[in-house]
């Protein structure tokens, strides 16, 4: 795997390196429950891809992250730099006090920060890439400062095509009033080695079913009557028979 390198020291600063803290070390050095969530997809995502660079949406299975479900999340490509979300846990909802699916991630986020959201997002579809976001929420009317930390993962589909994550949102403290938003204070890109992923299944077009219809059967019908109604009148129904009886009379001519 690759990582981003920590930004080095520029000239004219402190000699003493004690100040400076390693990015790999600020992103993962944290408490024993700092971000636990995150650290459990991170695990079962790892173990589910074993030699490859990503395991397959198929494989997933939320048994296996029981304790991690309310934070997660899978997310769909539609373009190279967004991806939708089609299942959420129950903190994403929470975040925005809505039903978030069908939304893109980018809605959880200021918009400051939902570039550079998406330039991560594009590298995690072409690299592939693992993607480690430190965020922030400010103070504000009845709602008190956040951090958070998010997870994006790669997935793959039934084609072997890099057109799915999992993502996690860990917030450290949960959340209090909704909507809220985040800040992005610190981005961290781990490019994916590994065999490249493979089909799980061949692709069936959908076609749909054609149901032919029985050819209809007459063999019990009856004949058919025609309508005589019960409230016609005497004088009209007398009158009928008068004019059917007058155009069955012919009339004969003799000269003798």
């Amino acid at each position: 795997m690759k990582t981003d390198s920590p930004r080095p020291v520029r000239n004219g600063d402190s000699s003493d390196n004690s100040n400076v803290i390693s990015l790999d070390r600020r992103l993962h050095d944290t408490a024993p429950n700092s971000f636990k969530a995150c650290r459990d997809l991170n695990t079962y995502w790892d173990a589910l891809r074993g030699v490859r660079m990503m395991p397959a949406r198929s494989e997933f299975d939320p048994r296996g992250i029981e304790q991690t479900l309310a934070c997660t999340f899978i997310a769909e490509k539609v373009a190279p730099s967004v991806a939708r979300v089609r299942v959420a846990g129950s903190v994403m909802n929470d975040a925005l006090g809505m039903d978030v699916r069908g939304m893109p991630i980018t809605a959880f986020f200021d918009p400051m920060s939902r570039d550079s959201l998406s330039e991560a997002t594009r590298d995690l579809f072409t690299s592939p890439a693992m993607v480690t976001i430190e965020l922030s929420a400010r103070r504000g009317f009845g709602r008190k400062p956040l951090r958070a930390r998010m997870v994006l993962l790669p997935l793959s589909d039934e084609q072997g095509h890099v057109t799915r994550l999992v993502g996690c949102l860990d917030v450290l403290g949960g959340l209090d009033k909704a909507p809220r938003r985040f800040k992005i204070t610190s981005i961290h890109r781990t490019e994916i080695s590994g065999e490249e992923p493979i089909p799980t299944g061949p692709h069936v077009p959908f076609s749909p079913k054609v149901i032919e219809k029985p050819a209809r059967e007459f063999a019990f019908c009856e004949a058919p009557v025609s309508f005589r109604s019960k409230r016609r009148a005497p004088s009209q129904e007398a009158k009928t028979t008068e004019q059917a009886a007058r155009s069955g009379l012919r009339l004969v001519v003799s000269n003798a």
